[in-house]
C-alpha cells in the first residue's frame, strides 16, 4: 500500500480546504523528523548493498555532520542486520589528513559508501569528497566506490572530475555505482556509473520499493 501523506490528510480530513491540506503535507520537518528519513533510508541502503550487490566488507566515508551520521548508523544497521557476520568500517573525515587515514583504513572492503550531505554546505562537502577521492585515487583503491543519493544528485562527483584530472583518470577505470531517488514512485534506484573523461553514463541495476512513511517524509523535505 503506497499512499502519501497529502492523500492520507486527503482522505482523513475531507471536509477540509484542499489548501489547509497541501498547507500540512508541506509542514517542515521536525529536527527529528530529518534524523528519522536519514535512519529509515540509510537501513534501505545498508540491506541494498549487502543484498543486490553482495558486499560483504563495506567500508563508509562520510562528513562529521549530525545528519550523515544519522544515515551511517542507518547504513550500518541494513548492512549488518541482512549479514551479520558481514564485515563494516566506517570513518568521517574533516581533512585531507582524515581523507588519507580513512582510505587506510578501507582499503580491504569491497566497497566503499561515500556520504557528503547532511547540514553542511555543498562547497564544503565537494572540497573534502575531493581530498577523500584524491586519497582513494592515490591509494589505487581497487572496491567499488558507491555514491550517496544526496552527494549523487547535488553533481558532487560529476563537478570534482571535470576540474581535477587525477579524480577524473581513476573515476574513469573504477567500478563506481550511486544511489538514485524515484519520489514519485517511491522507490530509490541502484545505478552502475560509467565515467568518460568529463561525461557521465547511469545504467540502472535495480530497484528497491521504499517505505510508505519515508516517502511521506521525503515529500515534505
Amino acid at each position: 500500500m503506497h499512499k502519501s501523506i497529502l492523500s492520507g490528510v486527503l482522505f482523513g480530513l475531507m471536509g477540509m480546504s484542499s489548501m489547509v491540506v497541501y498547507a500540512e503535507a508541506k509542514k517542515p520537518l521536525t529536527a527529528g523528523e530529518a534524523q528519522t528519513i536519514r535512519i529509515m533510508a540509510g537501513a534501505t541502503i545498508g540491506q541494498v548493498l549487502q543484498g543486490a550487490m553482495n558486499v560483504n566488507n563495506l567500508g563508509i566515508i562520510s562528513n562529521r555532520s549530525r545528519i550523515c551520521g544519522t544515515l551511517v548508523g542507518g547504513i550500518g544497521g541494513g548492512y549488518l542486520t541482512k549479514k551479520g557476520d558481514a564485515n563494516l568500517v566506517f570513518e568521517s573525515v574533516a581533512t585531507d589528513e582524515d581523507a588519507k587515514i580513512a582510505v587506510a583504513r578501507i582499503m580491504d572492503q569491497e566497497a566503499v559508501f561515500l556520504a557528503f550531505g547532511g547540514e553542511f554546505l555543498r562547497d564544503d562537502n565537494v572540497e573534502i569528497l575531493e581530498q577523500t577521492l584524491v586519497a582513494l585515487a592515490d591509494a589505487n583503491y581497487q572496491g567499488t566506490v558507491v555514491f550517496h543519493a544526496t552527494t549523487w544528485a547535488q553533481q558532487q562527483p560529476q563537478d570534482i572530475l571535470k576540474n581535477n584530472a587525477k579524480v577524473a583518470s581513476y573515476l574513469a577505470s573504477a567500478k563506481l555505482a550511486a544511489i538514485t531517488l524515484d519520489i514519485p514512485n517511491s522507490q530509490a534506484a541502484l545505478q552502475k556509473v560509467t565515467v568518460t573523461g568529463t561525461d557521465v553514463k547511469l545504467e540502472e541495476m535495480g530497484r528497491v520499493d521504499l517505505r510508505d512513511d519515508l516517502v511521506a517524509l521525503f515529500r515534505r523535505a
